[in-house]
């Protein structure tokens, strides 16, 4: 059975100025007395911003609140320094609402002002804080790029208290993925350089993170040293919560270690002061640890009690994921029991729960992606209009034009040639300004490429958001068919992507380049899947140009037929070449030859017998493309697609206007 340790995921999430603690209610009494008779100058703009961070741990609301407040009154006053500190704070409030887009933008920001006015520990605040909401977002590569920005800036003028914590955020990172060796390595790192600067707090902290990493290796009598050290540290700094948590830890390693009689006292110990301190959080997980420690005595009425109770107090406090796991820690105690009934009642509110809590987090993620996604996209269509518009008055001004200098020109020839040549004059002013118009309405022409090249690369944008959150959904199951449905959604929306990244990048927008798209494509397939075979790629593409109305399912078609090559081709093998031949045949139809040199299909095999979705999906594709699709008789498993594509169509709707015009 696994404990329940404790990881202290210590980001670090410092500002400009100073690191978030814990709320201190005479100093938040003392910021409003001074905020009451404070003038509407820079003053007032740092009192509103250190409320804000005083609320960090207790209302996020109201820090929220503070720090919108501190903006306006900033932006008001020019007071850029005061803007990127309010950037700062709210890019860390939307961390801890979990609004990870929000939050990059607002550092983003932040790290953009600190720049212009050469705050060079206020950048190293910035890049710290983006590598944690990367590391939330599992970005590990990109959170490790901003850690180390903002350890060479904090190494440059001498922070050693932040060159300590970003030691501690790339270990973390490392923990993160697994690799505990070079975790420990700067944890290691980050101690030797904390340890001269008589910060307890923090290095105990850290010492608590190598707790964790020795658990994690089964080197308990390490890792019970190391919290140890860390509980001295706390206790003598009077960290109360600290001292809870370090308390927790320890007792996991004593029930680890079967020393059962220790570890009650311990988890008891931080019930204790988790109790005084009201800290309900807290005292789920020392309940939970008291009740494991005596289930695992075999106590199982007591251990039932002390569950119970968490799901009182979990259920006071809504917190649902521990609610979740205490009916999973009851069933499990009732089948011990041999109370199987009651067993699986609880086994079903877990599964209840579960499902209930992921539905939840995937319609809440999914709700605020297509709120952002149509709003940005309404955003650009009005301005397209707009501009549209705008260019349509301008032809009429120029047609309005004309006609009076027609007229003017008529009258004037008949009077006299002297007026004539006036008329001239003014004729040549109109074709000047005329002239400045069409320039304007190119450049209106080419912003209004722009912004649909814009589009694009926002829909890109958005595609791969929701292929990292796809990604992080992962965690929430160890199902291994769910799991590769998962990574079979993942490489069609980056087929999707891919098509629109190349639409941003295209000169002509209806157009771009297949031969391009296809190598990039079957590489990203090739990346994903991480084989430890040798399997090469044989790419013979056409130059030729399709519109995105074929581009689309010709991508997802070509995803398909690839992942199925890497999936089932190579089994048993060290090597294997998947072929792609893409070009026109004598008909003047597209012809696309797809296969590998595998293990190869039944020879019975038809599309109706494959009951897959990857064959379904494979069918459907082609008769979206208008084509068709047969086997090659060549060794290992090869398919031809003809298809006429909607090319075709679009230049048949463009015909039938014609006529109809004609």
């Amino acid at each position: 059975m696994r404990f329940i340790t404790k990881l202290l995921v210590f980001l670090f999430l410092v500002s400009a100025s100073f690191l978030a603690s814990a709320q201190d209610q005479p100093k938040i009494d003392s910021l409003f007395q001074e905020l009451r008779t404070s003038k509407q100058d820079t003053n007032k703009v740092i009192l509103l911003y250190d409320l804000s961070r005083e609320f960090f741990n207790s209302d996020i609301s109201r820090a929220e609140k503070y720090s919108n407040r501190a903006l306006f009154l900033s932006e008001k006053l020019g007071f850029k320094k005061g803007i990127a500190l309010s950037y700062n704070n709210l890019g860390i409030i939307n961390y801890y609402k979990a609004i990870y887009s929000v939050a990059l933008s607002y550092h983003d920001r932040s790290l953009e002002l600190m720049s212009e006015i050469g705050d060079r520990k206020g950048m190293a605040g910035s890049h710290n804080n983006k590598g944690a909401v990367y590391t939330q977002q599992g970005d590990y590569s990109l959170a490790i790029e901003e850690y180390l920005s903002s350890l060479r800036i904090l190494e440059e003028i001498g922070d050693v208290q932040g060159v300590g914590r970003s030691y501690n955020n790339i270990g973390l990172v490392y923990y993160l993925q697994g690799n505990y060796p070079e975790a420990k390595g700067y944890y290691a790192r980050a101690l030797n350089i904390l340890e001269g600067t008589k910060d307890e707090n923090l290095i105990a902290d850290i010492l608590n993170n190598m707790g964790i990493i020795a658990f994690e290796d089964g080197e308990y009598d390490e890792s019970l040293d190391y919290h140890m050290r860390s509980l001295n540290n706390r206790e003598r700094t009077g960290n109360q919560r600290g001292t809870a948590s370090s308390f927790t830890n320890i007792g996991d390693v004593y029930a680890a270690q079967e020393a059962f009689a220790k570890a009650l006292e311990f988890q008891k110990k931080a019930y204790d002061i988790q109790n005084e301190l009201g800290d309900k959080a807290g005292m789920l997980s020392s309940l939970r640890g008291i009740g494991t420690v005596l289930s695992l005595t075999n106590k199982n009425e007591e251990a039932l009690e002390y569950m119970k109770e968490v799901l009182e107090l979990a259920t006071e406090i809504g917190a649902k994921k521990e609610l979740r796991d205490t009916y999973n820690d009851i069933s499990n105690i009732y089948t011990r029991m041999g109370e199987y009934k009651r067993a699986l009642t609880y086994k079903d509110r877990y599964a209840q729960l579960k499902d209930t809590l992921f539905s939840e987090q995937t319609s809440e993620i999914a709700t605020n992606l297509e709120a952002k996604f149509e709003s940005e996209k309404k955003s650009k269509e009005i301005e397209i209009l707009k501009r549209e518009n705008e260019i349509q008055e301008l032809q009429l001004g120029r047609n309005r034009i004309l006609i009076i200098s027609f007229t003017i020109g008529l009258v004037l020839a008949l009077i006299s040639v002297v007026i004539y040549a006036r008329v001239n004059r003014e004729r040549k002013k109109a074709l000047e300004l005329l002239q400045r118009q069409n320039e304007s309405i190119k450049r209106q022409k080419e912003e209004k490429e722009v912004l649909l090249k814009e589009i694009h690369h926002r829909v890109k944008n958005n595609l791969q958001v929701i292929n990292s959150l796809i990604r992080l959904q992962c965690a929430f199951t160890d199902d291994k068919v769910a799991l590769e449905l998962f990574d079979e959604c993942q490489n069609r929306i980056i087929s999707m992507a891919l098509i629109h990244e190349k639409m941003y990048e295209a000169h002509d927008l209806s157009n771009i380049n297949l031969r391009e798209y296809v190598n990039e494509l079957s590489g990203n397939l090739l990346r994903s899947y991480r084989l430890n075979q040798r399997i090469e790629l044989k790419i013979d593409v056409a130059s030729m140009k399709l519109s995105l109305d074929t581009l689309v399912p010709l991508g997802l078609l070509l995803n398909e037929m690839i992942s199925n090559s890497l999936k089932h081709a190579f089994k048993g093998r060290d090597e294997g070449l998947i072929t792609v031949n893409l070009g026109k045949n004598d008909q003047g139809l597209f012809e696309l030859i797809v296969g590998d040199n595998g293990v190869g299909l039944p020879k019975d095999f038809t599309f109706q017998s494959a009951n897959t979705l990857g064959m379904e999906l494979i069918d459907t594709l082609t008769s979206q493309l208008d084509g068709k699709i047969s086997r090659v008789d060549r060794e290992g498993s090869f398919f031809k697609i003809e298809f006429i594509g909607l090319e075709k169509e679009r230049l048949d709707v463009k015909q039938a206007m014609q006529n109809t015009i004609a």
